[in-house]
C-alpha cells in the first residue's frame, strides 16, 4: 500500500524487486516525479534499516530486559488499552501511533491482532511517559 500510495503521489509507475532477485525498484515517468519516488524509496529504506539495527542490538530479540548497551538509558514500557481502541490508537494507515512515536521520540511497537491489547514503548524514560500520557490523551479526548 505504501508503493500504491507513492505512485499515486509522484506520478510514477514503481516496479517492485521480487524476492530472491536484486532488490532493486525501477521507477519510471517524468524525471522530477522519478526523482521524487527514489528520495522516497530511499528514505523508507534508510526508516527501516535503522529499525532492523535497533532490534539487532537488543540482545535478546525481544524489547523486554535492559536496554542494549548501544542504546544506553533506555525503557521499556507497556501500556495496556481496551482491545476495542487499538485501531484508534493506531490511527488511519498508522498515522496516530506514527506521530505519537515522533513527538515523543520513542520506539512504539502495536499489539497484534491475537495478542493482548498492549503497545510497548521503548525510549528515555521521560519519554516513554510521554508517549504513555499521549496514547492515554488521545484514547480520552476520542471516547469522551
Amino acid at each position: 500500500c505504501k508503493i500504491k500510495a507513492l505512485r499515486a503521489k509522484t506520478n510514477t509507475y514503481i516496479r517492485t524487486p521480487v524476492r530472491g532477485e536484486a532488490p532493486v525498484f525501477v521507477v519510471t515517468g517524468r524525471k522530477e516525479d522519478v526523482s521524487l519516488a527514489k528520495k522516497e524509496i530511499l528514505s523508507a529504506a534508510e526508516h527501516f534499516s535503522q529499525i532492523r539495527a535497533s532490534r539487532r542490538n537488543n540482545s535478546s530479540g525481544s524489547m523486554h530486559g535492559p536496554p542494549s548497551p548501544g542504546t544506553p538509558g533506555q525503557v521499556t514500557i507497556q501500556v495496556r488499552v481496551p482491545y476495542r481502541v487499538v485501531g484508534l490508537v493506531v490511527g488511519p494507515k498508522g498515522a496516530t501511533i506514527k506521530r505519537i512515536q515522533q513527538q515523543a521520540q520513542t520506539y512504539i511497537v502495536t499489539p497484534s491482532r491475537d495478542k493482548e491489547p498492549i503497545f510497548e514503548v521503548t525510549g528515555l524514560p521521560d519519554n516513554v511517559e510521554k508517549a504513555r500520557r499521549e496514547i492515554e490523551n488521545h484514547i480520552a479526548l476520542r471516547t469522551g
